[in-house]
């Protein structure tokens, strides 16, 4: 578990992302990556089969690898707010330190400093002039590698850079018991509100907070829940009923989102069990 300092000094958790997770997201977005560039290059040998200056055709080598190297992991992180195709398959997500969304200044900050800063690329290119093919086998991601190790939150250099970590969204669910159940109209409520689209970091965030509210200064925790909920306003419709306070609707978003991801398993293993106290389109509560 890594902490995460948000608002009032408050130390919430979040589960980083280990080497062997991040590893295989890697392993399958080189794939895809590998994929779109066989493409590409094919393209543009295809249109360029007439040419005879071989300058423009590495030039024009070099662009592509480049372009789809960075311009992957930046329009996949950023469409998806921080799951490129590898780590949707794994299920690892970029969120910021602060647990809010990853952006396109992230996702950029992170492509450009994982091909400079954590593969490496000046030393690997020297490495590859100079003839040493089996050395520069062994320096690919070494750097990155290194950093993740060090890291307590299992950031690489990227990460650092850009204000990022990786975490794994699949664990955050499915296990414990469900967050204390709001009333039954704020649950109506929440039951056909867009929580889905609420960041998985500002959901865990939520969830720590709800858990460990009597335990914070109540002060600090007030201030916390209304930062929060107006972070979850930006994501949630249509909005809450009028007068609703700030933990009790974190209190029905986080209870819904857990719901809807856990739901099903909880329903499975006890149909009238935890997750029967979320009031279902034309039930009568």
């Amino acid at each position: 578990m890594a902490d995460l300092v948000i608002a009032e000094g408050v130390e919430l958790e979040l589960r980083p992302a280990r080497l062997a997770s991040r590893f295989m997201a890697v392993v399958v977005d080189f794939l895809v990556q590998a994929a779109i560039l066989s493409i590409l290059l094919f393209t543009v040998v295809a249109l360029n089969s007439g040419s005879g200056n071989p300058d423009s055709k590495r030039a024009a080598t070099i662009v592509i690898i480049v372009l789809v190297a960075i311009g992957y992991p930046v329009v996949s992180e950023t469409i998806s707010t921080g799951r490129s195709l590898g780590k949707a398959a794994v299920g690892l997500r970029v969120v910021r330190v602060d647990g809010g969304p990853e952006r396109f200044r992230h996702a950029f900050a992170r492509a450009l400093a994982g091909l400079f800063a954590d593969l490496n690329l000046p030393l690997l290119g020297t490495v590859a002039l100079s003839g040493l093919s089996g050395l520069w086998v062994c320096l690919v991601g070494l750097p990155g590698a290194i950093a993740c190790v060090s890291s307590r939150r299992g950031q690489r250099i990227g990460d650092l850079l850009a204000g990022t970590l990786v975490v794994r969204e699949r664990s955050e669910y499915g296990r414990g018991a469900p967050p204390v159940p709001p009333v039954p109209a704020i649950a109506a409520w929440a039951s056909v509100a867009s929580v889905g689209d609420v960041p998985t970091g500002l959901i865990v965030a939520g969830r720590q907070l709800v858990s460990r509210v009597f335990e914070l200064d109540r002060k600090a925790a007030a201030e916390l829940a209304n930062e929060l909920a107006q972070q979850y306003s930006a994501y949630v419709t249509p909005p809450p009923p009028p007068g609703l306070p700030a933990y009790q609707y974190l209190v029905a978003v986080t209870g819904e989102r857990f719901r809807r991801e856990a739901g099903a398993a909880y329903a499975a293993a006890a149909p009238n069990g935890p997750a029967a106290w979320i009031p279902q389109p034309g039930r009568k509560h």
